[in-house]
């Protein structure tokens, strides 16, 4: 992959701290889907073509809008300009223990660029909280989709329920073929419920699936905490699987 001059490809210790990296905004959606590519080897490649710093910010592929490659810059100015705020416009001040990755607000700020240009790129239901940015609350689909060109595997993201209670069989099988293919790059997202051990319509990169103990455990990213559920658990909890696993990433 060739860089225009005075471009250069983000290093493989900057993936690694997308990892864990904190969620502060709105996008669970974003902050654990780009964590979950971290996870594979295509997912890695993909991040290195799709972010690339330049002599004053970084430069963001997203590779299918409207069925097109389309890159958006972003400058250091208006990457330190994307001020976390409270629902009264309050600025709330970020741990200096946890910072907001670098990487992370630029593809946030780039975000903010696309979904001026295509509204439409926001789920509708999304489009309904309101919120102090515009890449605030989307599907993971959605951006999966856009930022690596390819279509994600969905498990009952679109669909009525609010969990995978009538999709149990297709969750298992989902399951038992994660916990073999462990090159793999999934989100889980939450619905409305009524278990305080989750948040309300929240994503979470899954980190591992242990077929032989049936569980499965998830990463929050605004909590920096790790969730273990057995496979029961997560039927009854979350509403939805999106994600790939490496080899569709090719």
């Amino acid at each position: 992959m060739s860089f225009k001059d005075g471009m250069k490809p983000i290093t493989s210790d900057e993936i690694k701290n997308l990892r864990y990296a904190v969620q502060y905004f709105q996008d669970c959606y974003l902050v654990s889907s780009v964590s979950s590519l971290t996870k594979t080897s295509n997912g890695r490649r993909i991040l290195t073509e799709n972010i690339a710093h330049t002599d004053d910010g970084y430069r963001i592929r997203f590779q299918n809008v409207k069925g097109k490659s389309q890159d958006y810059f972003v400058s250091q100015k208006e990457i330190d300009l994307l001020t976390y705020l409270d629902k009264y416009g309050n600025t709330i001040i970020i741990p200096e223990d946890k910072p907001h990755n670098q990487i992370i607000k630029a593809i946030e700020t780039a975000m903010n660029k696309l979904l001026r240009r295509y509204p439409d790129k926001k789920s509708f239901l999304c489009r309904i909280p309101n919120c102090n940015e515009k890449f605030e609350f989307n599907k993971p689909s959605v951006f999966l989709e856009m930022f690596t060109g390819k279509k994600p595997i969905k498990l009952n993201e679109d669909g009525l329920s609010l969990n995978l209670k009538s999709k149990k069989t297709e969750c298992i099988d989902l399951f038992e073929k994660i916990s073999k293919e462990p090159e793999n790059s999934f989100v889980a997202g939450t619905s409305f419920n009524f278990n305080r051990k989750f948040s309300d319509y929240h994503c979470y990169s899954v980190q591992n699936i242990d077929r032989e103990k049936e569980t499965i455990e998830l990463f929050d990213h605004r909590l920096l905490d790790s969730i273990v559920l057995t496979y029961n658990e997560a039927i009854k909890y979350i509403k939805y699987f999106a994600g790939y696993f490496n080899k569709d990433l090719l």
